[in-house]
């Protein structure tokens, strides 16, 4: 049995999320540690998906993830080094990296595995009675991050299991947050019930 996801989890899983869905470009190019804090995970929409509301728990996790802790980003040895540093002192803050602003940072292969494995849905199975006869499937509600089951007849926020907030989803054409029961983009007007859309990970050349 695969283990809870925490925020560490969570924030590589939008990471690798957005630019899969609206930078594939920097797959293979890299971005900077600014592009990094004002486009990929900007602070007012990544901190919604993380359990530990603290006043520094973003940016502690943040510097986690550039630290290279679980092997998710990959940088220059000595911003990692920053970072490892800055989570030692007494206020964890990204304002102690800054001078690493310009500095590449790149996706490795397990955000790429967080984001495919959250996206997809637990195979369908048939359900025989006694007799033999195949009876018609009924579908489990399942988280649409995770896909393990929900608990019945509770108003849920967050998932039990992964910990995603299931009031929000993305448009599959242009990956706007969008509340749940939203029937259009308010950002390109699409309709918010297509398939989601998971674009392949292009290698490195």
């Amino acid at each position: 049995m695969s283990r809870s996801l925490d925020d560490l989890d969570r924030l590589a899983f939008r990471l690798s999320r957005t630019v899969r869905t609206q930078y594939p470009h920097l797959l293979t190019q890299g971005f900077t540690l600014t592009d990094l804090e004002e486009r990929l995970l900007p602070f007012r929409e990544a901190r919604r998906e993380m359990a530990d509301g603290g006043a520094d728990a973003f940016e502690r996790t943040v510097l986690r993830l550039i630290a290279g802790e679980r092997g998710y980003l990959q940088t220059e040895p000595g911003l990692q080094v920053a970072c490892t540093q800055a989570l030692a002192s007494p206020s964890p803050s990204m304002s102690l990296v800054r001078a690493w602003a310009t500095t590449s940072l790149t996706l490795a292969q397990q955000a790429a595995s967080v984001g495919t494995e959250r996206m997809a849905t637990p195979p369908a199975t048939d359900i025989s009675d006694r007799s033999g006869e195949t009876k018609p499937e009924t579908k489990p509600c399942g988280c649409r991050f995770c896909g393990n089951r929900l608990p019945e007849n509770r108003r849920l926020t967050f998932c039990p299991h992964c910990g995603m907030d299931l009031t929000k989803r993305q448009c599959p054409a242009c990956s706007t947050e969008l509340d749940v029961n939203w029937r259009f983009c308010v950002t390109c007007g699409r309709s918010a019930d297509l398939p989601d859309i998971v674009l392949p990970i292009r290698k490195a050349s």
